[in-house]
Protein backbone atom coordinates (compact mmCIF):
# COMPACT_ATOMS: atom_id res chain seq x y z
CA UNK A 1 0.00 0.00 0.00
CA UNK A 2 1.38 3.69 -0.79
CA UNK A 3 2.05 6.10 1.51
CA UNK A 4 -0.19 9.29 1.63
CA UNK A 5 2.14 11.38 -0.23
CA UNK A 6 2.07 8.96 -3.05
CA UNK A 7 -1.50 7.77 -2.92
CA UNK A 8 -2.43 11.93 -3.33
CA UNK A 9 -0.09 11.73 -6.52
CA UNK A 10 -1.83 8.59 -7.38
CA UNK A 11 -5.06 10.01 -7.02
CA UNK A 12 -4.61 13.41 -8.88
CA UNK A 13 -2.54 11.97 -11.92
CA UNK A 14 -5.23 9.73 -12.56
CA UNK A 15 -8.21 12.08 -12.37
CA UNK A 16 -5.81 14.04 -14.68
CA UNK A 17 -5.18 10.73 -17.22
CA UNK A 18 -8.49 10.17 -17.08
CA UNK A 19 -9.11 13.96 -18.02
CA UNK A 20 -6.54 14.03 -20.68
CA UNK A 21 -8.09 10.72 -22.73
CA UNK A 22 -11.20 12.22 -22.32
CA UNK A 23 -10.36 15.30 -24.29
CA UNK A 24 -7.95 13.34 -27.01
CA UNK A 25 -10.76 10.90 -27.64
CA UNK A 26 -13.54 13.55 -28.74
CA UNK A 27 -13.78 15.38 -31.74
CA UNK A 28 -11.41 18.68 -31.78
CA UNK A 29 -13.00 21.65 -31.47
CA UNK A 30 -16.39 20.03 -30.12
CA UNK A 31 -17.85 21.30 -27.23
CA UNK A 32 -16.83 18.06 -25.04
CA UNK A 33 -13.59 18.96 -26.47
CA UNK A 34 -13.14 22.51 -25.31
CA UNK A 35 -15.39 21.17 -21.94
CA UNK A 36 -13.02 18.19 -21.14
CA UNK A 37 -9.82 20.42 -22.01
CA UNK A 38 -11.12 22.91 -19.79
CA UNK A 39 -10.78 20.14 -16.78
CA UNK A 40 -7.75 18.79 -17.72
CA UNK A 41 -5.90 22.15 -17.29
CA UNK A 42 -7.24 23.10 -14.42
CA UNK A 43 -6.98 19.04 -12.86
CA UNK A 44 -3.04 19.73 -13.25
CA UNK A 45 -3.00 22.03 -10.47
CA UNK A 46 -3.38 19.35 -7.85
CA UNK A 47 -1.12 17.54 -9.35
CA UNK A 48 1.61 19.57 -8.94
CA UNK A 49 0.71 20.36 -5.19
CA UNK A 50 1.12 16.51 -4.86
CA UNK A 51 4.49 16.03 -6.54
CA UNK A 52 5.56 18.68 -3.32
CA UNK A 53 3.80 15.89 -0.77
CA UNK A 54 6.20 13.29 -2.18
CA UNK A 55 9.56 15.78 -2.45
CA UNK A 56 8.96 17.43 0.95
CA UNK A 57 6.18 15.66 3.38
CA UNK A 58 8.59 12.46 2.81
CA UNK A 59 11.51 13.24 3.64
CA UNK A 60 12.81 13.41 7.41
CA UNK A 61 14.04 16.72 7.73
CA UNK A 62 13.72 19.79 5.53
CA UNK A 63 16.03 19.64 1.96
CA UNK A 64 16.20 22.88 0.41
CA UNK A 65 17.43 21.14 -2.81
CA UNK A 66 13.68 19.19 -2.72
CA UNK A 67 12.05 22.24 -2.19
CA UNK A 68 13.87 24.09 -5.04
CA UNK A 69 13.02 21.02 -7.11
CA UNK A 70 9.22 20.88 -6.54
CA UNK A 71 9.36 24.87 -7.43
CA UNK A 72 10.58 24.37 -10.47
CA UNK A 73 8.58 21.44 -11.18
CA UNK A 74 5.72 23.32 -10.15
CA UNK A 75 6.37 26.36 -12.85
CA UNK A 76 7.24 23.92 -15.41
CA UNK A 77 3.61 22.55 -14.87
CA UNK A 78 1.67 26.17 -14.52
CA UNK A 79 4.11 27.29 -17.56
CA UNK A 80 3.03 24.82 -20.31
CA UNK A 81 -0.36 24.45 -18.96
CA UNK A 82 -0.95 27.90 -19.17
CA UNK A 83 0.40 27.91 -22.64
CA UNK A 84 -1.58 25.18 -23.60
CA UNK A 85 -5.05 26.98 -22.51
CA UNK A 86 -4.03 30.61 -24.31
CA UNK A 87 -3.13 29.37 -26.99
CA UNK A 88 -6.19 28.53 -28.06
CA UNK A 89 -8.42 31.27 -26.37
CA UNK A 90 -5.98 33.95 -27.82
CA UNK A 91 -5.44 32.08 -31.29
CA UNK A 92 -6.70 35.13 -32.92
CA UNK A 93 -4.25 37.77 -31.20
CA UNK A 94 -0.51 36.16 -31.12
CA UNK A 95 0.37 39.54 -29.79
CA UNK A 96 -1.91 38.90 -26.39
CA UNK A 97 -0.60 35.44 -26.64
CA UNK A 98 3.13 36.41 -26.61
CA UNK A 99 3.02 39.11 -24.54
CA UNK A 100 4.43 40.42 -20.91
CA UNK A 101 3.07 36.99 -19.23
CA UNK A 102 4.41 34.88 -21.64
CA UNK A 103 7.84 36.64 -21.94
CA UNK A 104 8.30 36.72 -18.20
CA UNK A 105 6.95 32.99 -17.70
CA UNK A 106 9.82 32.01 -20.94
CA UNK A 107 12.71 33.77 -19.08
CA UNK A 108 12.07 31.80 -15.54
CA UNK A 109 11.83 28.92 -17.88
CA UNK A 110 15.24 29.20 -18.95
CA UNK A 111 16.99 30.70 -15.91
CA UNK A 112 15.55 28.01 -13.46
CA UNK A 113 16.05 24.83 -16.30
CA UNK A 114 20.05 26.04 -16.17
CA UNK A 115 19.80 26.83 -12.29
CA UNK A 116 18.50 22.84 -11.95
CA UNK A 117 20.63 21.36 -14.89
CA UNK A 118 24.05 22.84 -13.21
CA UNK A 119 22.84 21.63 -9.72
CA UNK A 120 22.12 18.12 -11.32
CA UNK A 121 25.35 17.76 -12.74
CA UNK A 122 26.81 18.85 -9.41
CA UNK A 123 25.48 16.16 -7.43
CA UNK A 124 25.59 14.07 -10.26
CA UNK A 125 21.99 13.04 -10.96
CA UNK A 126 20.80 12.28 -14.45
CA UNK A 127 16.70 12.73 -13.23
CA UNK A 128 17.32 16.35 -12.38
CA UNK A 129 19.00 16.96 -15.73
CA UNK A 130 16.14 15.48 -17.74
CA UNK A 131 14.11 17.55 -15.62
CA UNK A 132 15.90 20.36 -16.50
CA UNK A 133 15.64 20.23 -20.32
CA UNK A 134 12.19 20.76 -20.29
CA UNK A 135 12.72 24.61 -18.77
CA UNK A 136 15.55 24.97 -20.99
CA UNK A 137 13.88 23.52 -23.75
CA UNK A 138 10.01 24.68 -23.50
CA UNK A 139 11.25 27.99 -22.10
CA UNK A 140 14.29 28.45 -25.15
CA UNK A 141 10.88 28.33 -27.25
CA UNK A 142 9.49 30.74 -25.66
CA UNK A 143 11.87 33.46 -25.68
CA UNK A 144 12.60 33.07 -29.56
CA UNK A 145 8.78 33.05 -29.99
CA UNK A 146 8.50 36.19 -27.73
CA UNK A 147 10.89 38.45 -29.73
CA UNK A 148 10.14 37.12 -32.82
CA UNK A 149 10.07 39.10 -35.73
CA UNK A 150 9.48 36.84 -38.79
CA UNK A 151 5.93 36.47 -39.77
CA UNK A 152 4.59 33.56 -37.44
CA UNK A 153 3.16 30.52 -39.26
CA UNK A 154 -0.89 30.69 -39.61
CA UNK A 155 -0.98 27.62 -37.28
CA UNK A 156 1.41 29.13 -34.77
CA UNK A 157 -1.32 28.74 -32.36
CA UNK A 158 -1.77 24.71 -32.75
CA UNK A 159 1.54 24.12 -32.77
CA UNK A 160 2.06 25.71 -29.38
CA UNK A 161 -0.98 23.79 -27.93
CA UNK A 162 0.68 20.80 -29.23
CA UNK A 163 3.77 21.15 -27.58
CA UNK A 164 1.85 21.94 -24.38
CA UNK A 165 -0.64 18.98 -24.22
CA UNK A 166 1.88 16.29 -25.61
CA UNK A 167 4.40 17.69 -22.52
CA UNK A 168 1.77 17.28 -20.08
CA UNK A 169 1.05 14.43 -21.50
CA UNK A 170 4.39 12.84 -21.24
CA UNK A 171 4.82 14.30 -17.61
CA UNK A 172 1.81 12.50 -16.34
CA UNK A 173 2.09 9.60 -17.85
CA UNK A 174 5.78 9.21 -17.11
CA UNK A 175 4.97 9.64 -13.04
CA UNK A 176 1.95 7.47 -13.31
CA UNK A 177 3.86 4.33 -14.81
CA UNK A 178 6.38 5.24 -12.26
CA UNK A 179 3.80 5.05 -9.46
CA UNK A 180 2.37 1.55 -10.40
CA UNK A 181 5.58 0.28 -11.41
CA UNK A 182 7.11 1.05 -7.43
CA UNK A 183 3.33 0.04 -6.22
CA UNK A 184 3.24 -2.92 -7.83
CA UNK A 185 6.99 -3.84 -8.53
CA UNK A 186 9.35 -2.48 -6.31
CA UNK A 187 8.60 -0.27 -3.49
CA UNK A 188 12.02 1.49 -3.60
CA UNK A 189 11.77 2.07 -7.64
CA UNK A 190 9.84 5.00 -8.03
CA UNK A 191 13.17 7.55 -8.53
CA UNK A 192 14.76 4.65 -10.71
CA UNK A 193 11.34 3.56 -12.54
CA UNK A 194 11.47 7.46 -13.66
CA UNK A 195 15.01 7.45 -15.62
CA UNK A 196 13.38 5.18 -18.06
CA UNK A 197 9.20 6.63 -17.64
CA UNK A 198 10.64 10.30 -17.90
CA UNK A 199 13.33 10.04 -20.91
CA UNK A 200 10.76 7.38 -22.74
CA UNK A 201 7.44 9.85 -22.81
CA UNK A 202 9.65 12.42 -23.52
CA UNK A 203 10.67 11.29 -26.54
CA UNK A 204 7.68 9.72 -27.64
CA UNK A 205 5.92 13.54 -27.12
CA UNK A 206 8.43 14.85 -29.76
CA UNK A 207 7.97 12.20 -32.22
CA UNK A 208 4.65 12.36 -31.76
CA UNK A 209 4.29 16.67 -32.27
CA UNK A 210 6.57 15.43 -35.04
CA UNK A 211 4.11 13.08 -36.87
CA UNK A 212 0.77 15.05 -35.71
CA UNK A 213 2.25 18.39 -36.93
CA UNK A 214 3.03 16.44 -40.42
CA UNK A 215 -0.59 15.08 -40.56
CA UNK A 216 -1.81 18.82 -39.56
CA UNK A 217 -0.25 20.93 -41.12
CA UNK A 218 1.78 22.21 -38.31
CA UNK A 219 6.04 22.11 -38.86
CA UNK A 220 7.82 22.64 -35.53
CA UNK A 221 9.39 25.68 -36.29
CA UNK A 222 6.72 29.04 -35.42
CA UNK A 223 7.67 31.31 -38.25
CA UNK A 224 6.98 30.98 -42.25
CA UNK A 225 10.36 30.32 -44.25
CA UNK A 226 11.98 32.89 -45.65
CA UNK A 227 11.09 33.89 -49.16
CA UNK A 228 13.91 33.83 -51.90
CA UNK A 229 14.83 36.89 -53.20
CA UNK A 230 13.73 37.42 -56.42
CA UNK A 231 16.10 38.81 -58.92
CA UNK A 232 15.15 41.82 -60.58
CA UNK A 233 16.51 43.48 -63.84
Amino acid sequence: MPDLPILSHLVAGGVTFAFFWATVLTVKGSPAHRSRGRLFFISLLPVGLSVGAILVLRSATFDPARMIQFLYLLLCLLTVGTVGWTSIRWKKDVERFRGRHFRVLGAAMVLSGGIVLVAGAASGNPLTMIFSSIGLVFGGAMVRFAWMRATPHPKWWLGWHLNAVLLLSSAVHATLLAIIYSTLVDANGYDAAQYVTQTGTLLLALLLRWHIGRQRGVPMRFSLPAQPLVATA
